[in-house]
């Protein structure tokens, strides 16, 4: 077979993986039963198959499934399939917007897809390769031109979805992390520098408001130093071990404000969920708190003990019943949790 015919039948054979993946893959559900036996392997298999759904459905890049998933996947195995064709969508997309002239519309290409797509492509790239691609930069350079002087991004998408599409505090803590993991030949660029001072000035005018922007204020001080004091970082701890309910696990709505939650909700009865536990327990490792700390283990715990059956963690939207996606990257902090804590 010809070079360019056997490109072409790879292409289609890849396209045909994915479309298989997006008709297997069944819907977030929360009648569906709780495994009978916990499995990282399963929740990783879950990963990938919600990442190339999307990838063949959508075809651009969102936080909550194919954006997080690259930084989840790549601590584990970047060899994966499912890693590599996530990575050459996230980098088609941004080449589409950031150098080959494509305007955004509606979402597509929107602001909120275009950072969160260039940071988690450079949180990938140091995670694996310990260097930027060529694209990558172009991406990163291409976000920091569009950057606000205040530092963030003020045309993020604002719909009250959190956790990501509720402020700009996520967008400007996401690159901020990912600028924070380059090479220091990159940081030391002058439109670099600038643009790190623009992240610490936003920082620093706007301190974390509630326990989710806390909680990615640790994982930030992983990446870049001088952002969270010491002070700071005992008492976020001590406020993130305080909102761990009685069976282990933590809630979304007590990560966030009264928009965290749908109005008709009482908080005094909404339960413990798989989001707000993984990325609770994942917070606290990148606070330095120890992987046998009692909270940590029972986090983990209370997570073994509600894994799907297909692999996934449910998480109920905190907006309306629908697609439910924020069970995927649920699933992604969950596995981030435990891969934090040493267990693979």
């Amino acid at each position: 077979m010809r070079p360019s015919l056997a490109a072409a039948a790879a292409a289609m054979l890849a396209a045909m993986a994915c479309a298989q993946s997006a008709t297997k893959l069944a819907a977030n559900l929360a009648s569906e039963p709780t495994a009978e036996r916990f499995s990282l392997d399963r929740a990783v298999a879950f990963m990938d198959d919600a990442a190339q759904m999307w990838n063949a459905k959508y075809g651009c890049v969102t936080c909550h499934t194919n954006g997080l998933f690259l930084v989840a996947r790549a601590s584990i195995s970047t060899r994966a399939r499912p890693y590599r064709e996530t990575r050459k969508l996230a980098a088609s997309y941004l080449r589409d917007y950031v150098s080959g002239g494509k305007q955004p519309k509606g979402q597509r290409g929107a602001i909120e897809g275009i950072v969160t797509a260039a940071s988690v492509l450079a949180i990938s790239d140091m995670a694996t390769t310990r260097r930027l691609s060529a694209s990558t930069k172009d991406a990163l350079d291409f976000i920091w031109e569009q950057q606000d002087p205040e530092g963030s991004w003020s045309g993020w998408l604002k719909c009250r979805w959190p956790p990501y599409e509720i402020d700009d505090h996520f967008g400007v803590t996401l690159a901020a992390m990912a600028l924070g993991r380059t090479p220091t030949s990159y940081r030391r660029l002058a439109r670099v520098r600038e643009a790190e001072r623009r992240l610490r000035r936003y920082l620093a005018a706007n301190p974390p408001e509630h326990l989710h922007h806390k909680g990615m204020m640790l994982w930030l001080a992983t990446s870049l130093d001088d952002v969270v004091t010491r002070e700071e970082r005992r008492s976020w701890i001590s406020e993130l071990r305080e909102r761990q309910q009685q069976d282990g696990g933590w809630r979304l709505a007590d990560l966030g404000d009264e928009r965290w939650r749908r109005p008709q909700d009482s908080v005094q009865e909404l339960p413990s969920d798989a989001y707000a536990t993984g990325f609770s327990v994942f917070a606290l490792r990148q606070g330095g708190v120890p992987a046998n700390d009692p909270s940590v283990q029972r986090g983990l715990r209370w997570l073994r003990s509600q894994q799907r059956r297909s692999g996934r963690w449910f998480v109920r939207s905190p907006r309306r019943d629908g697609k439910h996606y924020i069970s995927h990257a649920a699933t992604q902090f969950a596995v981030m949790a435990f891969d934090a804590c040493g267990e693979r």
